[in-house]
């Protein structure tokens, strides 16, 4: 699949930290296979042939469903749709039933015209319950191939495939996408209190988390989210945002435990190690971090999204002169990032280096004037420079914003 994240420019990673790549392994790293996890790389860079070719390396005897499942997508993506199919179909008849190869198998199917084995293909996939929702399938470009032929009516036709409840699903999915909080409690409360604990209800938890999660209710959404893994154990999406909500009320341990999980669940899925580090961080586990940020740099290095993940470690950790060269080399790259000016900015306040730190503050809010955390620092440099009433102003500002940790300069300072 694509991946929107491998979009952004790549850096030259710092020669300071290169040595490092070769000494760091992941917490609790698996035993895992290496071409496979550079064919995964790879495809995040849509590098669709690199990555065929890698998973063809291994032997036959090694491949697993997944891996010829992602052999299918590779070839699927560079536009080879009947060896797409051979392969999708390998990868479900290794595992004896592999969904997702069969959704790919009817869509590989479609884009070659091939109505009546699209049909056939898409009906397997039709007859289980944890299925994607009946418009994204209709809505689907390639199924746009086939729409008017006599074997897709039939298959629309003959029977319904969406029962009530997994129409409720559906229905409550685009409602969360389109931000329609309301209308998407509306479904989803009433199904939670008319239904036991199962994997449909983790459904209906996992949605009420985002719902919440987009509202800002981060206690409700963590406490939905757990509901939902504990319902459904075999989901690492579910436990990744599980993950994320509890990091959002504090609950670090848990969302290691979470993300733990995610990884156990899907060890080659490469972002959940940058999520992971993200977590070590927040338990100022540093070390643990950047190791998991190393094993990451080991199959995509120079990833902007990386690299400014490794700057907030380094940060953190009190490594301010290895984390402003992060954040210099991602400057050089990208100028447009307020992101990264106020990255750096903190790494400066780190060692009272006011005067570029202001610099740095005020580049970021000519990029974006209203981040309430470059507002407050920037108060902060002026608290430096005995400009107390320009301080005020822009801690009051912060304050606005929502940026609570002001209150307490304006308490203090600004009476």
């Amino acid at each position: 699949m694509k991946n929107k994240n491998m979009n952004n420019k790549s850096a030259k990673i710092p020669l300071i930290c290169v040595i490092c790549l070769l000494f760091t392994l992941p917490v609790n790293a698996q035993r895992l296979n290496e071409t496979y996890l550079q064919a995964k790389a790879d495809m995040m860079r849509e590098q669709y042939v690199e990555a065929a070719q890698k998973i063809l390396s291994i032997p036959a005897r090694e491949r697993t469903s997944p891996m010829y499942l992602t052999l299918g997508e590779s070839y699927y993506h560079a536009g080879n749709y009947n060896d797409a199919i051979r392969y999708f179909i390998r990868s479900d008849s290794v595992a004896r039933t592999n969904y997702e190869a069969q959704l790919y198998i009817a869509r590989a199917y479609a884009m070659t015209s091939q109505p009546a084995k699209a049909s056939e293909w898409l009906q397997k996939y039709l007859s289980q319950r944890d299925k994607i929702g009946e418009s994204e399938i209709t809505l689907d470009p390639a199924f746009e191939r086939i729409e008017h032929s006599k074997e897709w009516k039939t298959l629309w036709n003959e029977r319904e495939w969406y029962n009530n409840v997994e129409r409720k699903i559906a229905d409550a999915a685009v409602l969360v996408k389109r931000k329609k909080n309301i209308e998407a409690l509306a479904i989803i409360d009433v199904e939670i209190a008319n239904r036991s604990a199962s994997a449909i209800t983790a459904r209906f938890y996992a949605l009420r988390a985002k719902v919440y999660f987009d509202m800002q209710q981060y206690e409700a959404a963590h406490e939905s989210a757990q509901t939902a893994i504990r319902m459904r154990s075999n989901n690492a999406d579910f436990f990744a945002d599980a993950a994320n909500m509890a990091i959002h009320v504090k609950k670090y341990d848990i969302a290691l435990e979470n993300i733990n999980q995610a990884l156990r669940l899907e060890p080659y899925k490469l972002n959940l190690y940058l999520q992971r580090a993200e977590v070590l961080r927040m338990n100022q586990r540093y070390q643990d971090a950047k190791n998991d940020i190393n094993f990451y740099f080991k199959y995509l290095p120079g990833d902007t999204n990386a690299m400014f993940q490794m700057g907030i470690v380094e940060t953190e950790a009190g490594n301010t002169t290895v984390a402003i060269e992060y954040f210099n080399t991602l400057i050089d790259n990208d100028r447009s990032s307020s992101e990264y000016f106020l990255a750096r900015a903190n790494a400066r306040l780190k060692t009272n280096n006011f005067s570029l730190a202001e610099n740095d503050l005020a580049q970021a809010l000519d990029l974006n004037p209203t981040i309430p955390e470059a507002l407050h620092k920037k108060g902060i440099v002026l608290q430096q420079k005995n400009n107390m009433d320009d301080a005020c102003f822009y801690w009051r500002r912060a304050l606005q914003l929502g940026y609570r940790e002001a209150a307490d300069y304006i308490y203090k300072n600004c009476n």
